[in-house]
């Protein structure tokens, strides 16, 4: 199995990753610029200076007689620096590692001419021992302290620590400054999705964040007064429609009993339920009720009750007291119409209603009737859609379950169809619990 990579998905972990990143690459760019600076140009303890101090001493060994070179050897004696003359050598065994190998370039260009190198071993680190030949055969062996190349001074390692934190925590405050106003526009645009209204949102930030905010403000402002002009024009024709409803219904009592006239009265009161479905349709998206605190128990158990009253099997099963915040008429009307559909399909029905965990609440309105297709479910949620079957046997205007969607989505929640085994549906709906107002 492949192992990959993931970056994070949060936007702003990923600003501050990278620009974490690229300053960590700064210090180390810049560490390193030090260190070859300081080690072409630091004086006496750098390798350039060690190897012109060893290139001084073997001229000067080179250039005095034999009897002589002990004294001089003498006189270049110091706490870090040490000059031997052996009679004979052994075996020399030249130490790896980077601070030798930068010495023995630095000596490739500092050794008079004629004088052999024959290695650079260590004594004891960071004491180090080169190793010569004079031109007469006579070995020189000469000991200095290297100074660590990977050892920084305090001062520049506190500045290296300053400009990593400092860039750090810019990167932070740099990636919340930029990324909040995107935040704020996802929510918003969430919100908005979910119940029509709110406020307009600021616009700050970046150009490009403020262009896209100012465009989300001018096409909520379009969505708004198409949503108002769809209702107000919706009122209208309602309210033109009634008058000649009112005429026909009040001309219809005038007649002679007769089969024709209590055909045409049912006609009208078909037509006045349609037209108050659809208004009801409307107006459910615009909702603007104000949340309360609603012992949830007690409107399921009046719904319960509403229903037996007329001759219908429904029982409530849960707890006793459950108080959410919520719109009351609104949730009381989604879950009359479910309850209504369940009447009419089926012969018994059962409401529940409990809590899932600490963050939400499950209501199902489950019914012994013949269920719904799968190939439907998706589709009785649309307005005015009924199955031919309904339409044969059932009476109704296909807008039940489309507003009970419409309000539970407005507080925010989830409604699904699911079919019982041997026979049955359930509708289940889940709303964020909220106990405080």
């Amino acid at each position: 199995m492949k192992m990959r990579l993931r970056l994070p998905n949060n936007l702003a972990t990923q600003m501050i990753a990278l620009l974490a990143i690229a300053s960590l690459i700064t210090v180390i760019g810049t560490g390193l610029f030090a260190f070859i600076v300081w080690s072409v140009d630091g004086g006496r303890d750098s390798f350039p200076g060690t190897a012109a101090q060893v290139g001084t001493v073997l001229r000067g060994l080179e250039n005095v007689a034999p009897a002589a070179r002990p004294a001089l050897a003498a006189a270049y004696r110091d706490t870090n620096f040490a000059v031997q003359l052996p009679s004979r050598l052994g075996p020399i065994q030249s130490a790896p590692g980077l601070s030798v190998q930068i010495l023995t370039l630095a000596l490739a260009s500092m050794l008079p001419p004629g004088i052999k190198l024959l290695g650079i071993e260590v004594a004891d680190p960071p004491l180090v021992r080169v190793v010569t030949l004079l031109t007469d055969g006579q070995p020189v062996a000469i000991e200095v302290v290297l100074a660590d190349p990977f050892i920084l001074s305090l001062p520049l390692a506190l500045v290296f620590l300053f400009l990593m934190v400092s860039t750090i925590l810019l990167s932070v405050w740099a990636g919340r400054r930029l990324v909040a106003p995107l935040s704020r526009f996802a929510a918003a645009v969430d919100a908005f999705s979910a119940q029509v209204g709110g406020t307009p949102l600021v616009e700050e930030g970046p150009v490009e964040i403020r262009q896209a905010t100012h465009a989300f403000n001018r096409m909520r402002e379009r969505i708004l007064k198409l949503i108002d002009d769809r209702t107000r024009m919706l009122m209208a024709i309602s309210h033109d429609l009634r008058t000649p409803l009112t005429r026909l219904n009040l001309r219809a009592e005038e007649l002679l009993e007769s089969p024709e006239k209590r055909k045409m009265l049912e006609d009208v009161k078909l037509m006045d339920a349609s037209i108050n479905a659809a208004v009801t349709f409307f107006r459910e998206g615009v909702s603007s009720d104000r949340p309360v605190m609603t012992d949830l128990t007690s409107l399921l158990q009046t719904i319960c009750d509403q229903f037996a009253v007329r001759g219908h099997l429904v029982e409530y099963r849960g707890p006793d007291r459950l108080p959410v915040l919520c719109q009351p008429s609104g949730l009381s009307r989604a879950l009359t119409n479910l309850v209504d559909n369940a009447t009419k399909y089926g012969s018994s029905v059962v409401v529940s209603v409990a809590r899932v965990g600490d963050t939400q609440v499950l209501i199902e309105v489950t019914d012994d009737g013949p269920g719904i297709p799968d190939s439907e479910k998706a589709a009785v949620f649309e307005p005015f859609y009924r199955s031919d079957k309904a339409r044969q046997n059932i009476s109704g205007f296909g807008l039940g379950l489309a507003i009970a969607l419409t309000i539970v989505h407005n507080h925010g929640g989830t409604m699904s169809l699911h079919d019982l085994k041997p026979h049955g549906l359930q509708a289940r709906i889940r709303l964020p619990l909220v106990t405080k107002d």
